[in-house]
């Protein structure tokens, strides 16, 4: 009788919502590595939807700017091991980000200064400069995209790379990056300042909105019209909602919101609707992205009173915050891998200190 009262209890308080979250990283990751190295600087990686190849933006040793890389997972007993050789795919004198695989495969997309690039534009990534945190938008920034890539690669001798830049599919003196297909492919979905509030200065204004193409960069239409910045958007896997990251209380302290895309008779996305704030804290939210099963969200936050950034999980309502990451140095730009099964982010664990690219298995914690 007394065994039969504890597992009531205990069902009860597990039915309650009351199950321990995560008290360290081994309560929700398994087999650790560390995939990038050699790099000043290496981070937002992306995974293929067939998950053997990634795609990510790093600094090279001898220069300034983040460039383009592609890198084949490697697998060893059914587990991912690791990546093989890394192929830049982007030129030299310009600076890039944003990279996005099809869901077919057979193009990415990225952002990039080539042929607009100016030395005087700040220097790109988010930042601490004089105790403020900054998110430069360089006006030469475009978007790209290549196709038959795979092909480009097999043919490349890899210490030389290949130039990738070729096909742009917006062209303009704005910043349009932060890219990504649709789960569907014929969508691409971006941040730009194009209709940016004219008031502001090009190099350092805050003001950006939300938009898709088409994957052709046709029937360009835009998503969001508040004042500051709305970025980093995703759609979910059904299509039917997209999280993102926005400054619209303009005081440096991005907050995450999810939106329903809204569609006409014809397929045609015209816009959002129902857009909802999920976080409130004073902190900076960074990078969100969809778990595969539409119901969660993994993305960083910073800690109060620190420089620290780690990464969390909460349903898609908001409800049910979990920590996820627990070790000294910032953890940013969470990614899920197609399957579900592992996480992969932008951490400076390592003992150089420098940013560099992470992957775990994932174990979903059960208080989520």
């Amino acid at each position: 009788m007394v065994m039969r009262r504890i597992a009531i209890l205990l069902f009860c308080f597990i039915s309650a919502g009351c199950v321990q979250p995560p008290q360290s990283e081994k309560d929700v990751f398994e087999d650790m590595l560390q995939l990038t190295s050699g790099f000043r600087a290496a981070g937002e990686a992306y995974f293929s939807n067939d998950m053997n190849w990634i795609i990510f933006q790093a600094i090279p040793p001898g220069e300034d700017h983040y460039q383009m890389y592609i890198a084949r997972l490697l697998r060893q007993d059914g587990r991912i091991a690791g990546i093989g050789q890394t192929i830049r795919i982007t030129p030299p004198e310009s600076r890039n980000t944003c990279g996005h695989f099809s869901p077919d495969g057979f193009s990415v997309i990225f952002a990039s200064t080539f042929g607009k690039e100016d030395p005087d534009e700040p220097v790109g990534g988010y930042q601490r400069q004089g105790g403020e945190y900054r998110w430069p938008f360089p006006s030469g920034m475009e978007i790209f995209r290549a196709d038959a890539w795979q092909a480009a690669v097999a043919a490349t001798e890899f210490a030389r790379g290949i130039h990738l830049a070729q096909h742009p599919l917006t062209n303009n003196d704005f910043y349009d990056a932060e890219c990504v297909f649709s789960p569907n492919g014929e969508w691409i979905l971006f941040t730009s300042t194009r209709d940016g509030d004219p008031t502001r200065h090009p190099k350092t204004s805050r003001d950006a909105d939300l938009y898709v193409m088409r994957k052709d960069g046709s029937k360009v239409t835009r998503l969001t019209q508040t004042d500051g910045y709305d970025g980093g958007a995703f759609f979910s896997p059904d299509m039917q909602r997209i999280v993102f990251r926005s400054d619209r209380s303009n005081n440096n302290l991005l907050q995450i919101y999810v939106a329903d895309v809204v569609y006409d008779s014809s397929g045609n996305i015209t816009g959002l609707a129902r857009q909802q704030q999920l976080t409130r804290d004073p902190a900076v939210h960074f990078g969100p992205y969809w778990h595969p099963n539409g119901l969660h969200v993994v993305y960083s936050a910073s800690l109060p009173m620190t420089h620290e950034y780690e990464l969390f999980m909460m349903r898609s309502d908001g409800t049910k915050k979990l920590r996820l990451t627990f070790t000294p140095g910032p953890d940013l730009l969470p990614v899920f891998s197609p399957d579900g099964k592992y996480l992969m982010w932008t951490s400076k664990r390592s003992s150089d200190r420098s940013s560099q690219i992470y992957l775990a298995r994932f174990k979903m914690p059960p208080a989520g």
